[in-house]
């Protein structure tokens, strides 16, 4: 490892993530922008562990009984030496090779805090073609979209001042970014540092409802949403998903995938809104 210090360091978390983590770590090797790797793992019993310190810079083993994704990011960020700091989810995989120096650009901005990616605009399925700076006002409105610790960066010098949330179960890059965003920085949301989100998918469905209703129930308590009605599921339902062959819209429409993370999302609202009447599946 050089002793000068790299333009961007890259956070893994893994838990047996043998089967994607090489993929992952290859195109992160691939960058345009040379970066610094860290893993930080809670308790694997696959080959993660020996992909991680042939492929890594630095391997950061936690037990498995003190993870939260906060806990994680917060302990590669602090061992963490470049100036801007990135976080990929080991089930995921950067969208090509500029992916590190597209993000980089963003920060010719003084007022960026941090990146992520978004396919499209927040609630509809119009895509995103341009970046968009999103505000406390716009991630208020639309809680579920922007920041993500799936595939994003942040200044090292921000997250100083504002480490993530340890205490939460989840969505602790959603509730970082409300607080970002109410200090008077900006996040800069692009389609071109977007990642995939199959790896929600491949546990089957009921794990899918399980974390979506979480992670619904977590956001629900951080900011307003709507009342949880079935008025309001109907028209979330029926905004125009996009397609790229005939009846791909309609397939999309009514695929069991999207039926339960929605049911989930509008279950998890409920359940705040509406404790007595809802319990946890």
């Amino acid at each position: 490892m050089s002793s000068l210090p790299p333009r961007a360091s890259v956070i893994v978390r893994t838990k047996d993530s043998a089967r994607t983590l090489g993929d992952a770590l290859s195109l992160l090797r691939a960058q345009t922008v040379a970066a610094e790797i860290l893993i930080v793992d809670s308790g694997s019993s696959d080959d993660t562990l020996a992909i991680a310190h042939r492929e890594a810079d630095r391997v950061i083993e936690i037990p498995a009984a003190s993870f939260t994704f906060g806990r994680a990011l917060n302990i590669g960020a602090a061992a963490a030496r470049a100036p801007i700091h990135f976080a990929l989810s080991s089930h995921a995989v950067p969208p090509d090779t500029r992916w590190i120096e597209r993000s980089l650009a963003k920060y010719e901005s003084a007022h960026v805090a941090g990146t992520s990616g978004a396919p499209t605009w927040p609630g509809t399925a119009t895509p995103l073609t341009t970046t968009v700076h999103q505000s406390l006002d716009l991630a208020l409105r639309h809680p579920h979209w922007g920041f993500s610790n799936t595939a994003s960066s942040w200044r090292a010098d921000v997250w100083r001042q504002l480490p993530f949330n340890e205490a939460l179960p989840t969505c602790e890059d959603k509730e970082w970014a409300l607080r970002v965003l109410a200090a008077g920085w900006t996040i800069a949301i692009d389609s071109k540092l977007a990642v995939g989100d199959a790896h929600r998918r491949e546990y089957g469905l009921r794990h899918l409802y399980r974390r979506t209703r979480l992670e619904a129930e977590v956001i629900a308590s951080l900011a307003p949403v709507p009342p949880a009605t079935f008025a309001a599921f109907m028209r979330e339902w029926q905004i125009d998903v996009p397609a790229v062959r005939a009846l791909g819209r309609w397939r999309r429409r009514v695929s069991p995938v999207r039926f339960t993370e929605l049911m989930a999302r509008y279950r998890g609202h409920r359940a705040l809104q509406d404790p007595t009447r809802a319990t946890r599946s």
